[in-house]
C-alpha cells in the first residue's frame, strides 16, 4: 500500500465513462492500494443490488430525503439517470478535503459538468478538481461487459449502449482521457495521473 504524507495538498479525483467502462472498479482499486485516498459515497433512490451496503456502496435515499437535500442545496451536483436520482453531498468533500484526505468517485458524465459548474463558486474544491474519462475500446467490447455484469436486461443494456454513444461525445471537456485496455493498463494509467497531480499539487501549494 502506498503512502501519501498527510500534509499533501488533497485532490478530488473524478473518474466518468459509460456504464461497463471500468470506472468503479478503477475506483475501488485505488482506494485499496493507497492508504490516504477515499471513495466518496454518493447518495441514490435506486434500490440496493445484492451485496450493497448502505453508508458504504452509496447514501440510499428515497425520493422525498432526496427532494430535501435539492431544496436545501446541499448538492454539489445531482442528475437523474435513467430512472434514478444521484447526488454528490457539498459537506462530505468539503470535510474530506479539509482532512487532507484524497477522494476519488465515479459519477455520469452529465454529473460532471455540473460539478464543474457548481465547484467554480467553491474555490476550495475547484482547485483540487481533476476528471478522467473512461473512453470505452469500442461497443462491442462494451455491450460484452454489460452482459458479463449479468444486472441488466437487453432493453437496460440498450439503452445504456446508447447512452454511451451520446458520452463519448463528451471527452474533450475532461483533464484526462484514458482508453481503455486491460484492467492493468487502466489502473497504470489512472494511478499515474494521481500521482502526476499530487505532484503539481504539492508544488503549486
Amino acid at each position: 500500500m502506498e503512502h501519501v504524507p498527510a500534509d499533501d495538498i488533497a485532490l478530488l479525483m473524478i473518474l466518468a465513462g459509460p456504464a461497463g467502462s471500468g470506472k468503479t472498479t478503477l475506483c475501488e482499486r485505488i482506494v485499496a492500494d493507497n492508504d490516504r485516498i477515499e471513495r466518496l459515497v454518493t447518495c441514490t433512490t435506486r434500490q440496493p443490488r445484492e451485496n450493497e451496503i448502505d453508508g458504504m456502496d452509496y447514501h440510499f435515499l428515497s425520493n422525498e430525503a432526496f427532494d430535501e437535500n435539492i431544496e436545501a442545496g446541499a448538492f454539489l451536483e445531482w442528475a437523474k439517470v435513467h430512472t434514478n436520482r444521484y447526488g454528490t453531498l457539498k459537506s462530505v468533500i468539503e470535510d474530506k478535503l479539509t482532512e487532507q484526505i484524497d477522494l476519488v468517485m465515479n459519477i455520469d458524465v452529465q454529473g460532471v459538468a455540473t460539478v464543474r459548474e457548481t465547484a467554480a463558486s467553491h474555490p476550495a474544491i475547484e482547485q483540487r478538481l481533476v476528471t478522467v474519462f473512461i473512453m470505452p475500446s469500442d461497443f462491442d467490447e462494451l455491450r460484452r461487459r454489460l452482459h458479463g455484469r449479468g444486472q441488466d436486461d437487453e432493453q437496460e443494456i440498450a439503452r445504456r449502449i446508447q447512452s454511451a454513444e451520446a458520452e463519448v461525445k463528451q471527452w474533450s471537456s475532461f483533464d484526462y482521457v484514458i482508453r481503455s485496455k486491460s484492467k492493468e493498463e487502466d489502473y497504470a494509467a489512472i494511478r499515474s495521473i494521481w500521482q502526476a497531480e499530487k505532484r503539481k499539487a504539492s508544488r503549486l501549494g
